[in-house]
């Protein structure tokens, strides 16, 4: 009757839950992540390391690395030399990784920025919780969102779009292939694929599905300038 939004089929703590970060190296696009150590900053674990999964919009592993002794300060550029010539856009995860139990579930909403040609970045912060893992690795949990039977969901973009044009970045959050309409555009997503929807003269943009959270970033262009937001 009250389905959960999220499915965090886990029992014990010590996991980290990390959100669906978008990159994007396409059309002049790069990607400024920035990111905290929180296992120190919360817990004073000085050992805590992190490992960052890359994933292409079809959802296959591109890239991973690992990195220990960071600061508590971090940030990383995702642009085509970063990924080996790819112009393109995808999703990737965060996970913090520890010897030490903290008896803690955390999660990191770290902050996303994109610069269109060159200019000043537009940063948004986590997007939708969408995967875990436990800190020592065993443990691992791909699509955690929540979806109902039927395509009811709707989830509207909150504010007038004044813009020369729109494009909307979607993941699917869900462990299996869910069905979204985007305005007049019907399209499937399986689990963990991304989508870029090109919207143009459209002063609201209409999500529809059958997953519970389906939340987007939005990109808005006027002119050279570029303005990220979620929706």
């Amino acid at each position: 009757i009250k389905p959960a939004h999220f499915l965090i089929d886990y029992t014990g703590n010590n996991i980290s839950v990390s959100d669906a970060f978008f990159w994007r190296t396409d059309r002049n696009f790069k990607t400024i992540f920035k990111f905290t150590d929180i296992l120190k900053f919360f817990y004073k674990n000085e050992d805590s390391e992190v490992e960052i999964i890359f994933f292409d919009k079809s959802s296959k592993v591109i890239k991973s690395i690992s990195l220990k002794n960071i600061d508590l300060s971090n940030e990383i550029k995702i642009d085509k030399n970063f990924l080996d010539g790819l112009e393109d856009y995808g999703t990737f995860f965060l996970y913090h990784k520890s010897s030490v139990k903290v008896d803690a579930i955390v999660r990191n909403s770290c902050y996303t920025g994109y610069s269109y040609l060159d200019n000043l970045p537009s940063f948004v912060h986590g997007n939708t919780l969408t995967n875990y893992k436990s800190f020592d690795g065993k443990v691992v949990k791909n699509g955690i969102g929540g979806k109902s039977l039927i395509s009811n969901q709707i989830y509207q973009v909150q504010k007038h779009i004044d813009s020369d044009k729109t494009e909307i970045l979607i993941m699917n959050p869900c462990d299996s292939k869910i069905k979204v309409k985007v305005n007049d555009l019907s399209f499937f997503l399986n689990k963990g694929c991304s989508r870029l929807v090109k919207i143009i003269n459209k002063e609201m943009i209409t999500i529809k599905s059958n997953s519970y959270i389906l939340r987007p970033i939005i990109f808005n262009f006027k002119g050279t300038y570029l303005d990220a937001h979620h929706g």
